[in-house]
């Protein structure tokens, strides 16, 4: 695990700001993090700030689950990541501690997740919240699972092309809805999932896959962004929910998020709830 805080603290050195990804005129950043590491239990995980630990800022984060969006000041800050219920001030931390820079204006998703390999790694996302044009809406697919490289298919024809962990692939397309498939790249079969999926306007939709397809624990994580839309403007605002640039194995594994009927939840500051 100490490895993992190596690799997650380069990661997160690493962030950069792409253009779209800015919301101008703000000086708070906007923070989403996702648990993308199974384990028994769900693996849940309390996670502290800056050396403080009258309590968790995130409590009891488990497997698949998503934690914010968190608004904080542009600043500098230090993440620990311990074990659900450990004590802080007696034990080491699973990973951390864990220098974090949060520009101005980013929206910025934090992952901890699985390599291809099966071993764990961390990425940092930056999310694009740049207008949407009317009708249109927004699929980022994040391959950040442990399975070989994939193609997605909506309504059978390729949309994203040998995606692979921990690469992403995004695009804008009509508000609809579409029969989204994964496939193994270059093939038609087998199907590794297959689901109608919703894809509304004025809406980023991040699809995450997650866990090992080996193990049996592979499945999806979906992050969304409203208020995109070019007419009426809107604020940008998250829904979920620790997440670089990451992947593809989602279109339609997004849909196996329909499939499956996960559903993140939020985390406001300090405290889980449901948006």
């Amino acid at each position: 695990m100490r490895t993992l805080g190596r690799i997650f603290l380069v990661a997160v050195m690493l962030l950069a700001l792409p253009a779209g990804a800015v919301l101008a005129q703000s000086t708070d950043g906007t923070v989403t993090v996702l648990h993308g590491i199974p384990g028994d239990g769900g693996f849940p995980v309390d996670i502290y700030v800056n050396g403080d630990y009258t309590a968790p800022f995130i409590p009891g984060l488990t497997f698949t689950e998503f934690a914010g969006p968190v608004t904080l000041p542009a600043a500098d800050y230090s993440i620990e990541i311990y074990a659900a219920g450990a004590d802080p001030t007696a034990t080491d931390p699973a990973l951390g501690p864990l220098p974090v820079t949060l520009p101005a204006g980013a929206n910025a998703t934090i992952e901890a997740h699985l390599d291809e390999a099966g071993a764990a790694t961390a990425s940092v996302f930056v999310n694009d919240i740049s207008e949407i044009a009317a009708g249109e809406t927004r699929l980022t697919v994040r391959h950040t699972a442990s399975a070989p490289t994939v193609d997605v298919l909506a309504n059978d024809g390729v949309l994203f092309s040998a995606l692979s962990n921990p690469n992403q692939a995004s695009g804008d397309v009509p508000a609809a809805t579409y029969n989204a498939k994964v496939v193994p790249t270059g093939a038609t079969e087998p199907v590794v999932f297959e689901a109608d999926l919703a894809l509304p306007e004025g809406t980023s939709t991040i699809v995450y896959a997650i866990g090992s397809l080996a193990d049996g624990n592979f499945t999806v994580a979906v992050q969304t962004i409203t208020g995109l839309g070019a007419a009426p403007a809107g604020v940008p605002t998250g829904t979920a929910g620790l997440a670089t640039d990451g992947f593809p194995i989602a279109l339609a594994i997004a849909g196996a998020l329909a499939m499956v009927g996960l559903a993140g939840s939020g985390v406001a500051l300090s405290r889980r709830s449901s948006n």
